[in-house]
């Protein structure tokens, strides 16, 4: 069996460690670690699924988890990231967000065994006295002015940080102490911007308990387009709830991967062995234009996810949608509904000139427009190209519905009237 550190290495999970070698934490004796997660939105995001997949590798080599919920540092906010102060959310907001986020962990890791706790239930009972006293007397601002999460604020002048923000280090390490003392975790994991503030945990053990503890950190997932990671609060946030971004989305989001990320992205966000993926990117390379590694891509994190039978009908959807072979007699009701719900639907008559459909489709903007798209080859009605004077027939409509589109990716869903 491959140990948990070549395992981590070789998915491109390693970033920063706090011991001299990865095995020291890793294949070592049996740790209690634990990953935190600040609840400002009631769902995660797709940047926090590669987190989910580090903490399924710790789990299948004998680790144990505990999943803290930031009831109480969200109330405060985590100034790494970002150029603003955060908005302070309500008591109750936080509650619902925590209740959320749990009932989403229990279903994106399923049968494993994981604790999960509340930072609220020892942070909001905790005096400022005494966390003054206990915890902040063993830090100095020279060295929390020097922390990645607080030094750009510092250094841009149009930014500030406020005292609140600036102590959510010392919550946090706060955290760490207390689950130590009380649960025995000696490993506090998370993605490469809680570095600053996983090592000041490990600090503050160390000088109160006189512990080793130890941290641990991967990659952040980075849109390699834009630069910027994969967060919530980017925008076209992908989110892990059904609610917020619906499974077809969520496939397209990954079907719609460049070609340079595709091996990042199946080694990171699947749990499919290492060979297997070497099988797809080869197949892939045979014939990139075919994206075979997108669609494999799609399919296992849509079924993490989602489920597999979601990610069937996903996969189904945008075959018929996108697909050059696609076969509208192959939809059933459910499949159309979906497809009305993210492109646009309209009603057509038999014996209507396909290029007035196109115009009153907004599929072109004038009969002449459409003309011309019809003699250039642009137009596909069922995924068969179509002449200018084409009207429509009843036989075009299958299942009363009929596919129609311009160029790669401009579709209408037409319904018989």
């Amino acid at each position: 069996m491959q140990k948990l550190s070549d395992t981590l290495r070789e998915r491109g999970y390693v970033y920063q460690h706090s011991s001299e070698t990865i095995e020291e934490i890793t294949d070592g004796v049996p740790r209690t670690l634990y990953l935190g997660v600040d609840p400002t939105a009631d769902s995660m995001h797709v940047g926090q699924l590669q987190g989910i997949l580090v903490l399924r590798r710790f789990i299948e080599a004998g680790h144990k988890l505990i999943i803290l919920v930031g009831g109480g540092t969200g109330m405060v906010g985590d100034p790494g990231g970002k150029s603003t102060e955060r908005n302070l959310l309500s008591d109750e907001m936080v509650d619902s967000n925590a209740a959320a986020l749990k009932k989403q962990f229990e279903q994106l890791l399923g049968s494993v065994d994981f604790q999960m706790v509340n930072n609220a239930d020892w942070l909001r009972a905790i005096s400022m006295m005494e966390f003054l006293r206990d915890t902040g007397k063993h830090f100095t601002v020279n060295e929390m002015i020097k922390r990645d999460s607080v030094r750009p604020r510092l250094e841009t002048p149009d930014q500030s940080i406020s005292y609140t923000e600036f102590s959510y280090m010392l919550m946090q390490a706060y955290d760490y102490l207390h689950l130590n003392k009380t649960l025995g975790c000696d490993l506090q994991v998370g993605g490469s911007d809680q570095w600053g503030n996983i090592i000041s945990g490990v600090d503050l053990i160390r000088r109160v308990e006189q512990k080793q503890a130890y941290a641990f950190s991967w990659p952040l997932l980075v849109d390699k387009k834009t630069g910027k990671k994969f967060g919530k609060s980017e925008k076209g946030t992908v989110w892990l709830d059904e609610s917020k971004t619906s499974f077809f989305d969520f496939y397209q989001f990954w079907l719609n991967t460049d070609d340079d990320a595709v091996e990042e992205f199946l080694l990171k966000m699947t749990m499919i062995t290492k060979e297997d993926i070497d099988s797809v990117l080869a197949t892939h390379n045979e014939n990139p234009s075919v994206r075979f590694g997108q669609q494999r891509l799609a399919h296992e994190v849509t079924s993490l996810v989602f489920g597999p039978e979601k990610a069937k009908r996903a996969e189904l959807v945008s075959r018929v949608l996108f697909g050059k072979d696609g076969s509208t007699q192959s939809m059933n009701d459910g499949d159309w509904n979906l497809i009305a719900e993210d492109f646009p639907t309209f009603h057509a008559s038999v014996g209507v000139s396909l290029a007035d459909v196109l115009v009153a489709s907004n599929l072109a903007s004038s009969k002449r427009e459409a003309k011309q798209f019809l003699e250039d080859g642009a137009i596909t009605l069922n995924y068969k190209t179509e002449s200018a004077d084409r009207q429509l027939h009843e036989i075009d409509f299958p299942n009363k519905r009929a596919h129609l589109q311009r160029g790669k990716r401009n579709v209408v869903v037409l319904t018989l009237q």
